[in-house]
């Protein structure tokens, strides 16, 4: 009997509407977001397992200085609840957007560092990686050889640990079927760091922030008196300022307080009241490096464009001023130390955000001194004021500090020029004449 052409096409439609399920073509379950238990951990100088990272430090621990000098994070994932089927490959990846990048090569998003791609046994055992701090802002550069978050070949792109670049990342994880198409596909992750695509069930997130304040204050000015001066300023009315320091240095060579103002340490906990930068961290010597395609200068050999060229020593970009650390010809007018923001030159305690005014203690009358206001906002990223000013104390002027017998200082007065508090120990502390470096 002849084919009837109706009966054949049901026939054919029926077996493609089968296909899925027939064997060896179901598509295996994916896991769930709480089958597993992933925990962060902050490394030491040499790279070697420190604290667990807290609620805060997912927030504010990561900032440029960390970037800069390859502080890594740590990181270590355990599956708590396997399922049967050993055979089942599962990918993990440490970046932004990365089910979308796994997918579209030529779209905004690069392909993320690879962190791991093992069996289920190897995840119920547990995985343990450390990576680069700019893994979670840039992807990896097409041309790079390798995509391994440990592995030193593989080549970040744009933008580097410099970019004023800001964001939430961390762990993404997918389950490649057995199918024609490579790698895997969007549907098929099932953790990443978009609560719509996860729920991430207690996952966390990194921030990380590489932006110092964008707002700075206005008016800064100066007041010597007995030993001491006081600055003055005022605020924005908005930006991300947390709190300031005030850093200075005598006038005349440059010589830094070493007043004791302890410096930060790479580990330890945001407390918003440090800033960090590389110098003071790690020096020239960064904890870990990775591989960046260098960002295209587009005004090459010109002062004001950021970036310090032959001839130049200095370019801090839009800051550049007459009256600044580095003037519009890209020559310093301060220390290179406290153009670099070195801590040794810190000659204050935290002041915070809301307060206008802060006293200096503990200066030689008769000689000059220069003094910067450095704003930093919660991650600790600094920003220098674009101006410095300038005071000679004198003995014939009115004492700025409080009186020791009062204890602790006055808070900001009405008119929002009040003292910084400080405790007696400060106060004694203020009163050592400064030496010279």
């Amino acid at each position: 009997m002849p084919d009837n052409p109706v009966r054949s096409r049901l026939l054919a439609l029926s077996i493609l509407l089968a296909a899925p399920c027939l064997p060896g073509t179901a598509r295996a379950e994916l896991p769930k977001p709480a089958d597993f238990e992933v925990e962060y951990f902050v490394t030491n100088e040499a790279g070697e397992r420190g604290r667990v990272m807290t609620a805060d430090d997912h927030q504010r621990f990561l900032n440029r200085a960390r970037c800069q000098c390859g502080q890594q994070v740590g990181i270590d994932l355990r599956m708590v609840n396997p399922s049967e089927d050993n055979a089942q490959l599962l990918r993990g990846f440490i970046g932004t957007q990365c089910a979308i990048a796994e997918t579209m090569l030529a779209g905004q998003f690069r392909r993320c560092g690879e962190f791991f791609a093992d069996l289920i046994p190897a995840l119920a055992a547990g995985v343990t990686g450390a990576f680069h701090p700019l893994f979670l802002a840039s992807g990896v550069d097409p041309t790079s050889p390798s995509r391994g978050i440990h592995v030193p070949e593989t080549r970040l792109s744009s933008p580097s640990c410099d970019a004023p670049v800001t964001g939430e990342a961390g762990l993404w994880m997918c389950s490649p079927n057995e199918n024609t198409l490579s790698g895997c596909q969007q549907d098929e992750f099932f953790i990443g760091s978009d609560d719509a695509l996860s729920g991430l069930s207690g996952i966390p997130r990194l921030a990380f922030d590489f932006s110092p304040p964008l707002a700075e204050p206005s008016n800064l000015t100066v007041e010597p008196g007995n030993g001491s001066a006081e600055l003055r300023w005022e605020l924005p009315v908005s930006g991300d300022i947390h709190g300031f320091r005030v850093l200075c240095e005598e006038a005349d060579g440059g010589a830094a307080p070493e007043l004791d103002f302890p410096a930060p340490t790479a580990t330890d906990a945001p407390d918003g009241q440090s800033y960090f930068t590389a110098a003071n961290l790690c020096g020239d010597q960064p904890f870990s490096t990775v591989a960046v395609v260098a960002p295209e200068v587009t005004d090459p050999n010109t002062c004001g464009n950021g970036v310090v060229e032959a001839g130049e020593a200095c370019d801090d970009g839009l800051d550049n001023d007459d009256d600044g650390l580095c003037d519009t010809a890209c020559n310093l007018r301060v220390s290179p130390g406290l153009h670099a923001l070195d801590w040794a030159h810190v000659c204050s305690d935290h002041v915070a955000f809301s307060e206008k005014s802060v006293a200096i203690g503990g200066l030689d009358n008769g000689k000059a001194y220069n003094f910067v206001l450095v704003a930093y906002d919660q991650a600790g990223n600094p920003r220098a004021h674009h101006r410095i000013v300038t005071a000679t104390p004198d003995e014939s002027l009115p004492d700025l500090l409080p009186d020791a017998a009062e204890g602790c200082a006055c808070t900001s007065s009405p008119e929002g020029h009040g003292l910084l508090a400080m405790s007696l120990g400060t106060l004694a502390l203020l009163a050592l004449r400064r030496r010279r470096a």
